[in-house]
């Protein structure tokens, strides 16, 4: 229907002598009457009977006039293409080019994105850029790469501009995956991805943010992906009761998603204070001080691999498992310590006081139960 419309408004247009019809480069064209004398000057068209003898008068530079009309009409384009397109030999349209170039009235360099630019090379013969290979130099008018310039940045910034509250609200859940339809380890693999990262309170994770992005969740899945190394999971600092607030991470990608550490050793323990408490604000209330016994955990961990809890405690010689487990706590929460699957992270938030409710304890597996290899 559009195509209807146009050709109806290009007839009457044609009727009342504003635009003729012409054949250049082999194709029937509409040209503007006022070209009349530049077509048939530059390109040796035959005008129709009726032209008004006011548009057939000859013009200085009739290749320019026709070639600085299309710039100021055309996205950028190439030499070759409008060669084509007028039926010229590329050597008479550079010419022209070179000349308006000279005046400032045409920009000429490498002005197409790269997306745009492989689609305009693959296209047929006779589009703006096509067949000039990867490396062909677009040209364009000053005014309309201006204009593009405004364009897209104005479309850049609409990409960013502030939406309603009700609009987010919408968004954030499906960004999310919450209330997706994923499924199995597979799928627990895309969670992690996407919460890589992220702190969570550890009494949330699999009560309330697993079980919503994943579809029958079990801790045992979690479990799987820790043990076989795929995931691990890191503390980040205690919350009141036994909580705190914890992260997962894919392993392959966990040095981008794992804060870094300083490398304190024993004698920087004093510096490490002071840092804390200037990012704190002067309050280092949640720097862990090391003593004796957490050194000891850590120089046993020091070699590499893992320990079950008895081995380490045999190792650091402790005695009182309470005590060691209290250690043990205080350096996961501080992120120095992790353990191979969460199973010792649902028992403390089983038997403390936790912010969320904790999901019950999965079905037993080959990685569940007795299996606590801490490592640091």
């Amino acid at each position: 229907i559009y195509q209807l419309v146009v050709e109806a408004w290009l007839q009457q247009l044609e009727r009342s002598r504003r635009v003729i019809a012409v054949r250049v480069a082999g194709e029937e064209r509409w040209a503007a009457v006022e070209d009349a004398g530049r077509l048939r000057d530059a390109l040796g068209t035959p005008l129709p009977v009726g032209v008004p003898e006011a548009f057939t008068a000859p013009v200085p530079d009739p290749v320019g006039e026709l070639v600085s009309r299309h710039a100021r009409t055309h996205v950028p384009f190439t030499s070759g293409a409008l060669a084509r397109r007028l039926g010229l030999g590329t050597a008479v349209v550079d010419a022209a080019l070179r000349r308006l170039e000279q005046r400032g009235r045409l920009v000429r360099g490498d002005l197409l994105p790269d997306g745009v630019r492989g689609r305009l090379v693959e296209g047929p013969a006779g589009e703006d850029g096509a067949g000039e290979g990867d490396h062909a130099e677009h040209v364009c008018d000053a005014e309309v790469l201006r204009v593009l310039r405004r364009r897209s940045l104005a479309a850049l910034r609409a990409e960013v501009e502030p939406v309603p509250p009700e609009d987010l609200a919408s968004f954030l859940p499906r960004w999310q995956g919450v209330g997706a339809r994923l499924r199995g380890a597979e799928g627990l693999v895309r969670v992690v991805e996407q919460l890589s990262g992220a702190v969570l309170p550890a009494s949330a994770l699999e009560s309330l943010v697993l079980p919503a992005r994943l579809q029958r969740y079990t801790s045992a899945l979690l479990d799987e992906l820790t043990a076989s190394g795929e995931v691990l999971w890191c503390g980040h600092g205690s919350l009141p009761g036994d909580d705190g607030w914890v992260s997962l991470h894919l392993a392959d990608s966990a040095h981008l998603t794992l804060r870094p550490r300083p490398a304190w050793d024993a004698a920087d323990d004093a510096a490490r204070s002071d840092v804390a408490a200037a990012a704190a604000g002067g309050r280092d209330d949640d720097a862990l001080e090391l003593t004796d016994d957490h050194r000891a955990v850590l120089d046993a961990l020091d070699g590499g691999g893992a320990y079950f809890f008895r081995a380490l405690a045999d190792a650091v010689g402790s005695v009182d498992d309470d005590h060691l487990a209290e250690v043990l706590w205080d350096l996961v929460w501080d992120g120095r310590l992790t353990n191979d699957t969460l199973s010792p992270l649902r028992a403390r938030l089983r038997g403390g006081r936790t912010r969320h409710r904790t999901a019950p304890a999965a079905p037993r597996s080959r990685y569940a139960g007795s299996r606590r290899g801490w490592a640091a």
